[in-house]
């Protein structure tokens, strides 16, 4: 499985939900991807709002999907890290 993060550099939502999961020991690969440089990939997974979470699994299909900023404790809700 993989977490995909979607976001954008000018996002502040985004740079807060990078400051909590730096704090979080996630058990899959993230994998950014800035949808000012990547814009297919954000099409593809119907991205509309940023940041948004999508965890996919081995054969990409997406398990959950979340948008917007969250707390460290939303994120392990969420995620079921908890």
């Amino acid at each position: 499985m993989q977490l995909l993060k979607f976001y954008a550099d000018w996002c502040q939502p985004c740079k807060n939900l990078s400051e909590v999961m730096a704090k979080i020991e996630l058990p899959w690969k993230v994998v950014e991807i800035d949808i000012e440089k990547n814009m297919e990939d954000a099409i593809y997974y119907g991205v509309r709002m940023l940041p948004t979470l999508i965890l996919i699994d081995d054969d990409n299909n997406i398990v959950k999907k979340f948008t917007g900023s969250m707390t460290e404790t939303h994120f392990k809700q969420a995620f079921e890290l908890e």
